[in-house]
């Protein structure tokens, strides 16, 4: 095949389903902007000496990870969708000719794409609202405001360190599900029916206790030094909670009130309790994140 082949196909593939790209380009850029800007600002040099700016810098410093934990989490839930939208496409390549081999190539270069695409756009956005974000965050502090825009170089390195990974790890999820469907599995793919949502109750006890236990950290430290440390630890913990709640906690909820004969047998009760496991099994991620 021609030199550039893959890449040209890649690219009219996300141009043609732009509809599809658009919001997850958008979804991506909106994150790498976020931990850029997050981590700009616990970097800056004058933080210091403003009246509570260590205690700022500290909470800042927790929260580019935790924009970072969020965004793997958000961005493999995005990710999946656009999948599930191209299935039927990738199977008519395969169906044409293209082996597994030629279709991960394909898969390569979109990725690809749409990595330099989020991480500029991001980039280039975080540089551009660093500088308005500096100056909220000055103002609130009551320091003294400077107009210089300046790149802090730890950020932008931070933000490729951190994104690659995650841009690397969706690539292979992708690719493994894309060679583990047959041709016919993959044309199908938008025909096949939704398989009943199953209750995992393991997850859904999980996500309450560890909820439960992220709010009882919040409440009962009373130690300010002691308060900054577990901060991080207690909103992990609600992310994580909160996604297990979603997902599998509220499906876990229906399954128990579709078992209560004298409730669920009610007109007003089956039809509702019924949908309502469907749309959770399929947008629980999506709440959560919200």
């Amino acid at each position: 095949m021609k030199a550039g082949f893959y890449p040209k196909l890649a690219w009219d593939g996300i141009r043609k389903n732009k509809k599809f790209y658009l919001p997850y380009i958008l979804t991506c850029i909106g994150m790498v902007m976020m931990f850029y800007i997050i981590h700009y600002l616990a970097a800056m040099p004058t933080l210091k000496d403003m009246p509570g700016g260590s205690t700022m810098e500290m909470v800042l410093g927790f929260g580019f990870w935790i924009v970072a934990l969020f965004a793997v989490i958000f961005l493999f839930y995005t990710n999946s969708f656009l999948m599930r939208r191209r299935q039927k496409e990738y199977g008519l390549y395969n169906m044409l000719g293209m082996g597994k081999r030629h279709l991960g190539i394909l898969l390569f270069w979109e990725n690809v794409m749409l990595f330099v695409i989020s991480m500029v756009g991001g980039l280039l956005g975080g540089i551009l609202l660093s500088k308005l974000a500096e100056l909220c965050l000055i103002m609130v502090l009551n320091g003294e405001v400077n107009y210089d825009l300046s790149i802090n170089m730890e950020a932008f390195k931070d933000t490729w360190i951190i994104f690659v990974p995650i841009f690397a790890v969706i690539f292979l999820k992708s690719l493994i599900q894309l060679r583990r469907l047959s041709a016919v599995a993959l044309m199908k793919s938008e025909n096949v029916g939704e398989k009943p949502p199953k209750a995992n109750y393991l997850f859904g006890i999980a996500g309450v206790l560890i909820l439960a236990v992220a709010y009882y950290i919040a409440l009962s430290i009373q130690s300010p030094l002691l308060a900054m440390a577990w901060f991080f630890v207690a909103v992990c913990l609600v992310i994580v909670g909160t996604y297990l709640l979603f997902i599998s906690g509220s499906v876990m909820l229906c399954k128990i009130l579709q078992k209560n004969k004298k409730y669920y047998y009610k007109k007003n009760h089956f039809v509702s309790v019924s949908s309502m496991a469907y749309r959770m099994k399929r947008n629980g991620a999506g709440l959560a994140s919200i």
